[in-house]
This record gives structure tokens, C-alpha cells and sequence, in this order.
């Protein structure tokens, strides 16, 4: 039987209320260090497997980039140091500052060793 895994989305709450109805896990966040504290939070929750084995219980956490761009490049890497769950930047309402973009391209990079959005990432 395949593994159920949630999906959370960190923002403040009229920003991803919305996505509630979708079948993602709304969290609110409506400062930056809110965001980190519910970022470590959703890192650690794990659920019991039938056999007894514990697991993580999110594979994907979508943060609002507003949020998101104030994120310490040490907290940052301490949340994405394994592969689940994924810790994603999505435009909130103000629209996008690029962030989302330039994360996927550098564990693009860094996976297959090319930077195949032509971003300059590199360095």
C-alpha cells in the first residue's frame, strides 16, 4: 500500500484559507519568525505506519514567499536538510519576488550538477 503523505501551506491566514479546500494543511504564519517556528513544527510532526513504523507526515510545506525571503540562510538550510519534507516558496498576493525560482533552480543544480535555468545560481 503506498505511503499517505499531507501537504501544509504556511502564510497568513486570509492568504491560505483558500487552500484548505484543496486538501493542504493551513498554517498561520503572519510574521517571518512565526513562519520558522511553524516551518520546524510541520519538520518534526511524524505519523505512526501500520506496521509501527514512524515517518514523516509531510512531504511538501508551500511558505508564502513574503514570509519566506526573511528565512536565514542557516534556518533555511537546517529546514531542507533532508528530503522530506520539501520546503517550497509560492507567491502570496503581492505576487512573486522571484525566490520561489531561484531555490528550485539552485536543488535543480545541486541534484544533477547543472544549472538548467540558465539563472547563474552558481557560486
Amino acid at each position: 500500500m503506498a505511503k499517505k503523505y499531507d501537504i501544509a501551506i504556511v502564510g497568513p491566514k486570509d492568504t491560505i484559507l483558500g487552500f484548505k479546500a484543496l486538501g493542504l494543511v493551513p498554517v498561520n504564519a503572519n510574521t517571518t519568525q512565526e513562519a520558522i517556528e511553524k516551518l520546524y513544527e510541520l519538520k518534526a510532526e511524524t505519523v505512526k505506519e501500520p506496521g509501527g513504523e514512524e515517518r514523516e507526515r509531510f512531504a511538501i510545506i508551500f511558505v508564502i514567499e513574503d514570509l519566506a525571503k526573511d528565512i536565514s540562510k542557516t534556518d533555511y538550510k537546517r529546514l531542507s536538510d533532508s528530503v522530506l519534507p520539501a520546503i517550497v516558496p509560492i507567491p502570496g498576493p503581492k505576487g512573486t519576488t522571484g525566490m520561489g525560482r531561484i531555490r528550485l533552480a539552485k536543488m535543480v543544480e545541486q541534484a544533477i550538477g547543472s544549472d538548467i535555468f540558465g539563472s547563474g545560481t552558481s557560486g
